[in-house]
């Protein structure tokens, strides 16, 4: 049997193919180098005929998660759950099912365990038209938000970022910048005692910036300190999401959280501490939709568990066609330690908006004045923080409270002021774990270790400001040649600037 799983919209398009033996999945930004790529009614059957060399026509089925109305339709059963049969509007020389947004989110958990979760949450912008959150729990959809009269928590974080003066080549990145520019507000107390009157059905009132002007008595003074307004915001939608998770789970449940709400990482870590099973997707966003299609039709003909081998490096974008050596990574070790940034490129890309070790610019953490040098190359604001990269079983000895973290999910509080480059003004980074997961990776935090004492790096994706990660050689060459990096590393053979 041969199954298509395929996100369409306006933004992220991404396909999951079964041929009926292996999994393979299609994200077009990498291919295309335009972030939040999308593809239209027209291109995505040319897309699978130059992917998989396949038409809709040598498939069983295909499921599909998309918005018709972006692309000319009709609302047509908005109110869905969990599919629409047969769906007409979608046109295809076989049978489509078309998915609900927020179910497709819930199901997508298959790739990172094989734990069935208790219940299922998914917060993003907005689903299916006017949906900002769902939840799930044995297959059956028990509560949901609303967009227009409850507010969005993505949504919000947005508009909000703009009101900050966040400016994006895409919308659907300023929230995320937004969560480390708030970093440099102060927590207003009282304000945020102010906040306890509304829920998460008031994200709209909570949100408001003039019940902040009102509070400071001037909305000039208001305005002024917008930072402190959303960093006291901030801080109160993660008590209030700890707050909606206890209303339907205990502590000890198995949670799967999902959606682009699920990428703010200190909301997730304050999650994390109250629920120890959470369980969070590095493709939680609409980049991991396809996948939770593909479930649904997994579970539709009943079909054995899949698996994404080598997970979460399963991009289908263009693979380093050998691997480093002992010596190659002896000598990029060398490298790191004497302060070269080195751009990263092996095996597949990963699945998800963040580098883990295959498609990276590394960089020695105890580097003085190390953010500048970085954000010159990536061309970056200067008040985005960096991730890092730790060798697992010493996570313990560099931060407090550090969940295992191989996906950059969740954060920590930094004990060792020598990682200069990779503290955020708040004394937190984004830190992944780094186990046996990826060997190759592993090797070269081994070595830096060896030879400085040091098992951090500094880990941000091979990309520059606005572009998608790197998904060719030829375009991790043309960042290499037309930036100020220094190195570059593709499989077993590296280039340096004299």
């Amino acid at each position: 049997m041969k199954l298509l799983s395929l996100r369409i919209c306006e933004h992220d398009a991404n396909f999951t193919y079964f041929d009926g033996n292996t999994v393979e999945y299609y994200k077009s930004e990498r291919q295309y180098q335009e972030k939040h790529h999308a593809l239209t009614l027209d291109t995505w059957q040319d897309e699978i005929q130059k992917v998989w060399n396949i038409t809709s026509k040598d498939l069983d089925e295909i499921a599909i998660i998309f918005d018709p109305w972006h692309h000319g339709y009709e609302k047509v059963k908005e109110n869905f759950f969990p599919c629409i049969e047969n769906y007409k509007n979608f046109k295809a020389d076989t049978k489509v099912t078309r998915l609900n947004h927020h179910y497709a989110h819930a199901l997508s958990y298959w790739p990172i365990t094989n734990t069935i979760p208790t219940i299922s949450f998914v917060l993003d912008g907005f689903g299916d038209f006017d949906k900002a959150w769902s939840i799930f729990k044995d297959g059956k959809l028990i509560e949901e938000g609303s967009h227009e009269f409850h507010g969005s928590i993505g949504t919000e974080m947005a508009q909000a970022g703009k009101i900050c003066g966040i400016k994006c080549n895409h919308g659907i990145d300023i929230a995320g910048k937004l969560m480390g520019l708030q970093s440099y507000g102060i927590i207003d107390l009282e304000y945020k005692k102010q906040l306890t009157q509304y829920s998460i059905y008031d994200v709209l009132k909570i949100f408001n910036l003039q019940n902040w002007n009102n509070y400071k008595g001037n909305n000039l003074v208001g305005n002024l300190s917008q930072l402190d307004w959303i960093a006291t915001v901030h801080d109160y939608i993660g008590d209030l999401l700890v707050d909606f998770f206890r209303k339907y789970c205990n502590t000890d449940d198995v949670i799967h959280y999902s959606g682009g709400v699920a990428q703010n990482v200190i909301w997730n870590t304050k999650l994390k501490k109250n629920f120890p099973n959470l369980i969070i997707a590095p493709h939680c966003a609409d980049e991991g939709l396809s996948l939770g299609g593909m479930e649904y039709l997994r579970q539709k003909h009943n079909i054995n568990k899949l698996t994404l081998e080598n997970f979460p490096y399963k991009q289908k974008d263009q693979s380093a066609i050998t691997f480093p050596s002992n010596k190659t990574i002896d000598e990029v070790a060398d490298m790191l330690a004497n302060g070269k940034t080195v751009g990263w490129y092996q095996g597949h890309g990963e699945i998800g908006p963040r580098a883990l070790g295959n498609r990276s610019i590394l960089f020695n953490p105890t580097i003085p004045n190390g953010k500048n040098i970085i954000n010159k190359i990536k061309k970056r604001e200067t008040y985005r923080p960096f991730g890092a990269s730790i060798l697992k079983e010493h996570a313990n000895e560099y931060f407090i409270d550090l969940p295992e973290n191989p996906y950059m999910l969740y954060v920590g509080k930094v004990k060792d002021k020598n990682l200069e480059s990779v503290i955020h003004i708040d004394n937190t980074c984004r830190a992944q774990t780094v186990d046996n997961t990826n060997p190759i990776f592993r090797k070269l935090l081994e070595k830096f270790y060896e030879k400085t004492g040091v098992p951090v790096l500094l880990n941000t994706s091979l990309n520059i400001n606005g572009k998608p990660i790197c998904g060719t050689v030829a375009e991790a060459k043309e960042l290499f040649d037309t930036s100020e990096l220094d190195v570059l590393v593709v499989g077993d053979e590296y280039a340096e600037k004299v």
